[in-house]
């Protein structure tokens, strides 16, 4: 079926592969219903949430074959689509996901092979924020605490309890960074009763963390004496700041965890691409693998937390992106100005255009 865009239609392709999550919930398609414009889905598009294509229905999205989702003016998935997917759109088509397409050269070479108009939710920037990171750094920063208290475990860990325990010391805990995901591991760690110690970068963001910082927790900005000293005294180390980790220095070296406490824990929550700000913690692991001893230091390292825990990344994400997916709707298909939404255009007729993949695109040897 061959779509016209005047029809003002959105279509939500299933997601690929093992992905759970979906960016279609009935309050979406409720929401985009009620700005003006149609809703099409693959049938089985909630399953892994466990919402029946009979749910849908009742909120007004009508099922349809995957060619024809695909050919919709604007597509709208929740993680990017897989290169060949990308295939399928041209010019004069809009797509918008989760792309994080800086770490992979084949994705960016799909986006520019495409030709469509391209934007990545995670950049859509306001009043100085990314407001759709919010939920999915919660979730992270959480699960960052979780994971190390199991890691912290014997064996592999220390054999410390990440938890208030009478007569016990508390657990000490050192997280870098106090965006989203390092505000919620601190929010976290301090309700277990750990003794949590947060590095900023500056004193701007030390001052503005420590409005809203948990009772107790000690906020420092991150300098080099002010780091290694807290290694020496940390049970668990987590890793949650946003950079390019093709240009960042490395924060914590192998020599450095020679200060450490002998089955200390570090679980780095951002990951990121290149050599990376933690080195000694290595390549990305898998859910389930064990964790990676280097120095006698237990190293986790999780790249997508959320997508561990899919109905309650689902619900937190959609219902904090629904108004951004109305407006980058309006934005796209019916021309509405909307800097917000425009602060996320990654590509368009064939050209990278965020600087983020500029940057990465030029590293990899690729013009923009």
């Amino acid at each position: 079926m061959q779509i016209r865009p005047t029809e003002r239609i959105v279509g939500f392709p299933a997601e690929s592969g093992s992905e759970r999550r979906t960016i279609l919930t009935p309050a979406v398609a409720r929401a985009l219903a009620g700005a003006g414009f149609n809703v099409i889905a693959e049938s089985g598009i909630g399953s892994g949430v466990f919402i029946g294509d009979d749910v849908y229905d009742a909120a007004g999205v009508r099922l349809a074959e995957t060619d024809e989702v695909w050919a919709a003016p604007l597509v709208l998935r929740y993680k990017f689509p897989a290169a060949a997917d990308l295939g399928r759109l041209d010019r004069n088509q809009y797509v918008a996901a989760l792309f994080h397409a800086e770490g992979d050269p084949d994705l960016l070479a799909a986006l520019k092979a495409s030709r469509s108009t391209a934007w990545s939710y995670e950049f859509v920037a306001q009043d100085g924020r990314f407001p759709l990171g919010r939920p999915g750094g919660q979730i992270a920063g959480a699960q960052a605490v979780l994971a190390g208290a199991h890691a912290l475990q014997a064996p592999p860990g220390r054999g410390v309890l990440l938890a208030n325990v009478e007569g016990a010391a508390p657990t000490d805990v050192l997280i870098i960074g106090s965006g989203n995901v390092g505000g919620s591991a601190a929010k976290t760690a301090a309700a277990l009763g750990a003794r949590v110690t947060v590095l900023t970068r500056s004193e701007h963001s030390r001052a503005r963390y420590e409005e809203h910082a948990p009772s107790g927790v000690r906020v420092l900005v991150n300098t080099r004496a002010v780091l290694l000293e807290c290694l020496h005294n940390a049970d668990l180390m987590i890793g949650a700041i946003l950079v390019s980790t093709y240009d960042t220095p490395p924060m914590v070296t192998e020599q450095d965890l020679a200060l450490m406490r002998p089955g200390a824990v570090i679980v780095d929550a951002t990951c990121g691409y290149g050599p990376g700000y933690l080195p000694a913690a290595g390549p990305v692991q898998q859910p389930g693998d064990p964790p990676r001893v280097v120095a006698g230091v237990v190293h986790v390292k999780l790249d997508m937390l959320p997508a561990l825990v899919p109905v309650t990344a689902t619900t937190a994400y959609t219902g904090n992106a629904l108004p951004y997916l109305v407006r980058l709707a309006r934005s796209a298909l019916l021309g509405v100005p909307d800097p917000a939404i425009e602060s996320a255009c990654i590509a368009h007729d064939g050209r990278l255009l965020h600087p983020v993949l500029i940057q990465h695109a030029r590293i990899y040897g690729m013009q923009p």
